[in-house]
Formats: structure tokens, sequence, C-alpha cells
């Protein structure tokens, strides 16, 4: 419980015990804002660092991607799409990064799942990863930092237009 407690992902109160953590949608938008800013950062890094190895991983991962969104699956391409995100995380070369990054997804995982199973988001997600993908090619750190910031605060603007949806 201590480290479900640890991650955001339970709320532990004396007397009470332990529940589920419940955010509110200011606090989603929050988290995916500092989500878009580590995942720019370690896209910066993973171009400054240019090691041909990592791009090239980064770029299977985004065929792959484009392959599963191919299916119409959405479970295939969430994975796939995590893969992708991980391999530029990886590609920072800052394990320090990578932990702060997959910490805050395991709270926003849920959240971005949801998102994944809306109409035309795989399509637009593949455009969004197919300009960070040049960027990085190109080592362009600051196209590449941009492109990754907007591809991730897009899901922000859709828990924000889910909320309103469901009235939240």
């Amino acid at each position: 419980m201590r480290a479900l407690a640890s991650t955001g992902l339970v709320d532990v109160r004396p007397r009470v015990g332990a529940t589920v953590s419940r955010p509110t949608v200011s606090e989603i938008v929050e988290l995916f804002e500092v989500v878009a800013e580590l995942e720019a950062f370690a896209t910066r890094l993973a171009c400054q660092r240019g090691r041909d190895a990592p791009v090239d991983a980064i770029v299977e991962m985004h065929t792959l991607c484009r392959q599963q969104a191919e299916t119409r699956s959405a479970d295939a391409y969430y994975e796939a799409n995590t893969l992708f995100h991980r391999s530029i995380w990886i590609a920072s070369e800052n394990t320090v990064l990578l932990k702060q990054i997959e910490l805050l997804n395991r709270r926003l995982s849920p959240y971005r799942r949801t998102i994944t199973f809306n109409p035309g988001r795989t399509q637009s997600s593949e455009i969004e990863h197919e300009t960070i993908v040049n960027a990085l090619v190109r080592k362009d750190a600051a196209a590449a930092g941009a492109a990754m910031r907007d591809h991730v605060m897009i899901l922000s603007e859709d828990v924000l237009h889910l909320a309103r949806n469901l009235k939240l």
C-alpha cells in the first residue's frame, strides 16, 4: 500500500484505510502539463545525444505504431504507442528522467488509454508521431521537443473535452 500511495494511485488515511485516488480534472491536466515538459525534455536529449541505434529504435517503434493503427485495435495501438514513447525516454540516456516519466505515467495511464479509444485519435496521433520522428532524424532538438510537448498536451485537451461531455 505504501508503494501505491507513493505513486499517488492510492490515498491512505489513518483510521479510514486505503482508497483509490480520484484526482480532479484540473489535477489530471496538471499531470499532463508536467509529463508534456518531461517528455519534451527527453526528446530534446535523445536528439542531442544523437546516437544512431536509439534513433533507429524510435523509427522502428513508430513503424510498429503505424502497423497497429491499421489493425484498428485500440489495445494493440496503445501498447505500441507506449513502446514508441518509451523508446524516446530511453534514448534520452537519463535514467532519473525516465523514472520520473514512468512514475507520472502510471497515474495517467487510465486517461491515456481512454483517450486512445476516441474516434480519430489514433490517426491524428500518427501524424504527430511522424512530426516527432522527422525532427529526431534531422537532429532538430527544438522542433522535436516542441512536437512532443504539443503531442502530449493534446491529450490534456482531450481530457478537458471528455470532462465537459461527462459534466465532471
